[in-house]
């Protein structure tokens, strides 16, 4: 959308989260009206992860345009020592010298499978520097929350729902707002409706609602609800591993076709 449509990457964000949050409340409606329901006191929990998702959103998006998607990968994975580190400061379990290889390898793997083979591939910018630590931190943080919602008992796809659904007010209320200041914000107004975007361009926000943000973000708190957020965060640095893949088993049938 940002390259073959020229839209602004914090206005195709406010859709992907509207269309996520509008699927998952009808379907919850019609079929789990029961699952939409939690206790008032953990209204002001929801509204906060809607801040988290809503800077995580901003925040890797103009790590990606300062760094590229590569450095911005292994960036964002920072949030794996980051998150160890602060749920022992919240009360976790301390951390033993045994996560310290899971961590390094971890890291050292999704940069090698992003392409990047020194240090003279990290040539960063500082606003590149800050935009990839911080989005590294919004990271731990979302997992954080969610862990949190998961121990006071709230449905992973009530939680996704709700969070969506605040992070698309304040992507909507950001891009009003401030008007193209902020880089990957709507210039105008009339903007926000991405004119000259043709029905194929909204069905790729669509297609990306449903699959990797609906699907994967809901495993993602489904996880929390089992497993600690550390141990999650090691987890989803296989995506690079996956996404390359996936990227090579497509390359491969289509060369076979």
């Amino acid at each position: 959308m940002v390259v073959d449509y020229g839209q602004p990457i914090l206005v195709v964000t406010f859709w992907r989260n509207l269309f996520v949050c509008t699927i998952l409340m009808t379907g919850l409606k019609l079929f789990k009206p029961h699952i939409l329901k939690f206790e008032r006191e953990n209204f002001g929990l929801l509204a906060l992860y809607g801040v988290v998702l809503t800077g995580l959103n901003g925040i890797w998006g103009w790590s990606v345009y300062f760094n590229g998607a590569g450095v911005s990968t292994v960036l964002v994975y920072i949030s794996v020592p980051l998150t160890v580190l602060a749920q022992w400061w919240f009360g976790g379990d301390k951390p033993t010298l045994r996560i310290v290889p899971s961590i390094a390898f971890c890291l050292l793997g999704c940069a090698m499978v992003c392409g990047l083979h020194g240090f003279s591939d990290f040539t960063l910018t500082p606003l590149g520097m800050l935009a990839g630590l911080f989005s590294g931190v919004f990271y731990s943080a979302y997992a954080l929350f969610g862990r949190e919602c998961a121990e006071r008992k709230i449905h992973p796809l009530s939680v996704l729902m709700h969070v969506f659904g605040i992070a698309a007010v304040y992507m909507l209320i950001l891009n009003l707002t401030v008007q193209g200041m902020i880089p990957g914000t709507a210039p105008t107004p009339a903007d926000i409706f991405m004119p000259g975007v043709d029905w194929k361009g909204w069905a790729c926000i669509l297609t990306l609602a449903i699959g990797p943000s609906m699907t994967g973000w809901s495993l993602i708190n489904a996880s929390l609800t089992h497993l600690s957020p550390s141990v999650v965060n090691i987890l989803l640095t296989t995506e690079p591993y996956v996404n390359r893949i996936g990227s090579h088993s497509g390359a491969r049938r289509i060369y076979d076709a």
